[in-house]
């Protein structure tokens, strides 16, 4: 698991492995409660992390209207955001991102208000595709522009039903 000693270690990871820059408050949000973070090390090297988020259902699809209404209910159901996982190249195909994956859904299934698993997956990354399609995961749409600065900009938005 991710704590404040390897948090540094996570940040260096992923700005090699992904081409977003995430912020300080991304980094320090792995450390709260309902997060999922994991980091995978062989021999002292860094080499994959994962990070999720726990959310209202919804919110990932922008399908959870309430969220700027004070005066509505606290939701009820929830989903887990995968918002990372990355494997270095020379250490993927070795089941580094499975385990990764299987961790992230025993946790979601431990929370009976966790009914679903989504993912943001750029459209020309089609081994992030066949690999979650592999374990499961199912195409929702396409989300026109859902990167800012990285071309291509458009992702799908994959989902993995628990309940």
């Amino acid at each position: 698991m991710v704590d404040a000693i390897t948090l540094p270690k996570v940040r260096n990871l992923n700005s090699v492995l992904f081409p977003v820059r995430y912020s300080g408050a991304f980094y320090k949000g792995l450390l709260h409660p309902g997060q999922f973070s994991q980091l995978a090390q062989y021999n002292n090297i860094s080499v994959g992390t994962i990070a999720c988020r726990s959310q209202p259902l919804g919110f990932a699809d922008c399908s959870f209207t309430t969220m700027f209404d004070y005066n509505s209910p606290v939701p009820d159901k929830f989903e887990l955001y995968m918002m990372t996982l990355g494997v270095l190249a020379p250490y993927r195909r070795l089941g580094i991102g499975r385990l990764f994956l299987q961790n992230a859904m025993e946790f979601a299934f431990r929370d009976q208000n966790i009914v679903r698993i989504v993912l943001h997956v750029q459209i020309d990354n089609d081994d992030a595709l066949r690999f979650y399609h592999k374990h499961g995961f199912s195409t929702l749409r396409i989300v026109p522009h859902y990167y800012k600065n990285i071309e291509p900009s458009d992702a799908y938005l994959l989902e993995y039903r628990l309940r």
